[in-house]
């Protein structure tokens, strides 16, 4: 579906440039950037920003003709669907290497969809780009815009030429899209996350395929259900370090952990048949650390044996969640749909959780009767909380007020952690508590 923005989409075959021009123009590195040719598969979005016209820009995978195979088919598919669903077009070639054959095909194919394209010649950073940049004219386009996306220089002068076509928009509601939650998909390689997310969408918004490692960048998608947006994350799945061998890979997995820091909901995805492995209680660890809400999605429940194996299997993973024993375990088959409802059932209860405030009154009136008459485990002798209260949300963030802080076990953390969660709920969000003397 196309986006009520303006959208922009960046265009060319293989190792031009589109991503480093996209991370220039956005301001951000969101999309992966690389030597090698052919490293973006999905499309990568993000708002940008040009004397005052705010639009989308749509970063696409190299352009190949033919039948090369199942990835790179799905790959030109993906660059279409983008074209189709874009206001307007940015052209990259290379200036160094001058026409190829494959830059003729990519200006026949837009014009053939009658899209407003601007052509930018890239590498112009050198004598030699600056030189062979006047040769696309062969091109049949009016103004060649010569660019180098590594250093900046010419990439104004380009969206000069694009932003007259913005029209002036309502500023957006920031309050609105603030409260949209943010759900980041992780896990181990081809466990089927970039399924799922094709599934709530509809059609293929993510190169989706059985060879691991097809996912690169983590992707943004934009998920509408029960009347509610989301903004997914589908992320690269994460192997462990020693099975980590190429750069390449090394960097997906930074993407994968980065989307940890800008989510509120994690959603663990595992194989559910296969059991919690070390490497998925790993990734956990890594949710954990930067204190996000989880809910956990046990994939390929459909080929459990049965009813009972399914229930069995379920419980094994619950009991070896350890101190995320908070986060609740769903069943789901990414290819069917099966267990979404209960899945965004969980996610909304995360992020509520989340969110969660407690008044200082009710908090100190239930909680009296385990803070107050427990005493603290201290080898200082007799330590005492004197009262509680929460000091911030996303998490959900307590403060004791304590006789002596030095030396409180990790045990009395999570003593109280549990209680708290007897008396409030939080289920599915971590609990950080801090301590200060009176």
């Amino acid at each position: 579906m196309p986006s009520p923005e303006f959208t922009v989409s960046l265009v060319g075959r293989p190792n031009v440039g589109k991503s480093t021009l996209f991370n220039r123009i956005t301001g951000k590195r969101r999309s992966l950037s690389y030597g090698d040719p052919g490293v973006t598969r999905d499309l990568v979005s993000h708002s940008a920003e040009h004397d005052g016209k705010r639009f989308r820009l749509v970063d696409t995978g190299g352009y190949l003709s033919g039948e090369r195979g199942d990835i790179l088919s799905k790959v030109r598919g993906q660059v279409l669907r983008a074209i189709y669903e874009s206001d307007a077009v940015i052209f990259l070639v290379d200036a160094r290497d001058g026409i190829l054959p494959l830059d003729k095909e990519i200006a026949t194919m837009l014009r053939e969809r009658e899209k407003r394209f601007f052509l930018a010649a890239n590498k112009v950073d050198t004598r030699e780009g600056q030189e062979m940049a006047t040769q696309f004219h062969e091109l049949s386009v009016g103004t060649i815009y010569p660019v180098s996306a590594e250093h900046g220089t010419g990439v104004s002068d380009l969206l000069d030429a694009i932003v007259p076509l913005i029209p002036d928009s309502v500023p957006e509601d920031e309050g609105a899209l603030e409260s949209i939650p943010r759900v980041s998909v992780l896990g181990r390689p081809n466990v089927g996350k970039s399924t799922l997310i094709n599934t709530l969408v509809g059609f293929d918004r993510v190169i989706a395929s059985e060879i691991p490692g097809t996912t690169r960048d983590a992707v943004d998608v934009l998920v509408s259900y029960g009347g509610k947006k989301y903004q997914f994350i589908d992320t690269a799945g994460i192997r462990a370090k020693r099975k980590t061998e190429t750069v390449l890979e090394k960097f997906s997995v930074i993407k994968s952990l980065e989307s940890l820091k800008r989510c509120d909901v994690a959603i663990l995805m595992m194989d559910g048949p296969e059991g919690l492995s070390h490497q998925d209680r790993q990734i956990l660890r890594y949710i954990l650390l930067e204190e996000r809400a989880v809910v956990v999605a046990a994939n390929k429940a459909d080929l459990w044996g049965g009813e009972e194996d399914r229930r069995q299997g379920i419980r094994k993973i619950q009991e070896r969640l350890e101190y995320a024993s908070f986060a609740s375990v769903i069943p789901t088959a990414s290819v069917t749909g099966k267990g979404i409802p209960l899945l965004f059932k969980k996610i909304e209860e995360a992020f509520g959780s989340f969110q969660k405030r407690v008044p200082t009154s009710s908090l100190n009136r239930k909680v009296s009767s385990f803070l107050y008459a427990v005493p603290i485990p201290s080898r200082k002798g007799r330590n005492r909380a004197f009262y509680i209260a929460q000091v911030g949300a996303m998490p959900p963030s307590f403060t004791v007020f304590v006789k002596d802080r030095d030396g409180i076990p990790e045990s009395y953390t999570r003593y109280l952690q549990n209680k708290i969660r007897d008396r409030f709920g939080f289920k599915g969000s971590p609990i950080r508590i801090v301590y200060r003397e009176r």
